[in-house]
């Protein structure tokens, strides 16, 4: 399939009768994604009369079509089985038929509106009565929608998650870290809130012009498991995909987090604490986070920010607990 543009981050794609999410933005060869939702019969979401079911992480990696497709923990696929290509921003109009989508659109009225979209079930038109509002905007316009949102909960505009959703999400990525430090990390974020009755995440997607960013993708060479404490020297690109913390280290270049769960958990200037793969990238080392959906032990966190809010105790009683990892 030939496209017009290029397919980059938060698009989603259909192929072999299924929707992929897209997870990159170097798409040149092949699309980088992952296979979202496959028909079934018995499934809960209906499109133009056919029933879909939206697959775990699990499930999908165990699935018919990851014998073909997936290759170091994506799926890549040729152009040549794409069948349309779903571009958030070329069908918010498509997006906005749901009167929450649109209450959101409205209340970003001085975002342009070529530069949001919305992704995720509501994009391809598989939405199911709970589903959430994944609201992206990009480029330099996301930092101003999120300044927005922040404003909008301090005068109460806005709500912030309230407990019963802060524990959904908790629990629904197995976050790996305790709950309140969790939380304490999750609410100066900025990039989840409720507009009336609906929530809504605020995601990032870079815009045409940034997409060649010099920020690595593909997978390295492993050098095993570790642990380093370090200084984040920039954070502009700390919401991005990867979320690219740079770092002030004797080894380790930069942090990339491959999960949403750790975008956005430190900012330049503060000490973090993080946990992953090495792996070494064009001759530099980098440290993984977020090498499956469900992180289990891998994590970022922000020394500072739990010692002022006198947290600390609470994690390194956690962190005792878990495996030692060589020097």
């Amino acid at each position: 399939m030939k496209v017009d543009k290029p397919v980059r981050l938060r698009d989603f794609v259909k192929a072999e009768g299924c929707f992929f999410s897209v997870v990159g933005y170097r798409n040149e060869e092949r699309v980088k994604s992952f296979l979202r939702y496959v028909p079934d019969s018995s499934g809960d979401r209906e499109l133009n009369g056919r029933r879909y079911r939206k697959l775990s992480h699990d499930e999908a990696v165990s699935s018919p079509l990851a014998k073909k497709y997936l290759s170091s923990g994506v799926f890549r696929l040729p152009y040549s089985v794409v069948e349309e290509v779903y571009k958030p921003e070329e069908r918010l109009e498509f997006a906005m038929k749901s009167s929450e989508v649109r209450k959101i659109v409205d209340f970003f009225s001085e975002i342009p509106k070529g530069k949001m979209g919305v992704t995720g079930s509501r994009l391809i038109g598989l939405e199911g009565e709970d589903s959430d509002v994944d609201f992206i905007v990009y480029g330099h316009w996301w930092f101003r929608a999120r300044e927005k949102l922040r404003k909008s909960i301090e005068t109460g505009k806005l709500s912030e998650p309230d407990d019963a959703t802060w524990d959904f999400i908790y629990r629904k990525r197995k976050i790996p870290l305790p709950y309140e430090i969790f939380i304490l990390h999750e609410r100066r974020k900025y990039h989840r809130a409720f507009l009336g009755s609906t929530y809504f995440d605020l995601l990032y997607v870079r815009d045409y012009d940034e997409i060649g960013r010099d920020v690595p993708e593909e997978v390295g060479i492993k050098k095993g498991k570790a642990e380093i404490e370090a200084t984040v020297k920039d954070d502009s690109l700390v919401f991005d995909y990867p979320g690219y913390y740079p770092v002030e280290h004797p080894e380790v270049e930069a942090i990339l987090s491959f999960t949403h769960t750790f975008v956005g958990q430190a900012f330049r200037g503060e000490r973090i604490l993080a946990r992953g793969d090495v792996e070494g990238i064009n001759g530099k080392l980098y440290l993984i986070v977020g090498t499956k959906r469900e992180t289990q032990d891998e994590f970022i966190v922000s020394i500072d920010l739990m010692e002022k809010a006198g947290l600390m105790a609470d994690f390194e009683k956690w962190h005792q607990e878990l495996e030692v990892l060589p020097p």
